[in-house]
């Protein structure tokens, strides 16, 4: 894989985390039931992270000598149901733990010199958003367990 591909993949990755963002907003307002203010609230801090997360894409995409982009991925926007906005979540952060997977298996596959350094650095950046993913979809599925 060349590092201009890995950087094409990484704006589908900001996409993604762009309507990861909007989906917890539209979530937190549409959310309804027994514990709708405590699970709003929730939905909220998960977009102020997603939001970090757009930031943090953005700001790397920018390093690389990539603009950033600002297309947003199609997102579910119609849910309001706890259970299944829980459900929801868990797909999507699940969905982007397998494609950070995918992009560190990328970042290992660059052998060109100059740009192997750029590579690891991507594969340890892009390992943070697969923890930080992998942990949100984790409590979430604990927050299903009592619903």
């Amino acid at each position: 894989m060349k590092l201009q591909d890995l950087i094409v993949s990484l704006n589908e990755d900001l996409s993604r985390e762009y309507s990861h963002w909007h989906f917890y907003i539209q979530a937190s307002a549409l959310v309804q039931g027994l514990h709708r203010k405590e699970l709003a609230e929730f939905l909220r801090k998960e977009a102020e992270g997603e939001m970090e997360h757009v930031q943090e894409f953005a700001q790397l995409l920018v390093s690389l000598g990539a603009r950033p982009t600002t297309t947003v991925a199609p997102f579910v926007d119609d849910l309001y149901s706890p259970v299944k906005i829980l459900e929801e979540a868990i797909r999507m952060e699940t969905e982007v733990v397998a494609f950070y997977s995918q992009r560190m298996d990328d970042c290992d596959t660059i052998t060109e010199p100059d740009e192997v350094i750029t590579a690891k650095y991507i594969h340890a950046f892009v390992e943070q958003q697969l923890l930080d993913s992998r942990k949100d979809a984790d409590e979430m599925k604990q927050m299903l367990k009592g619903l």
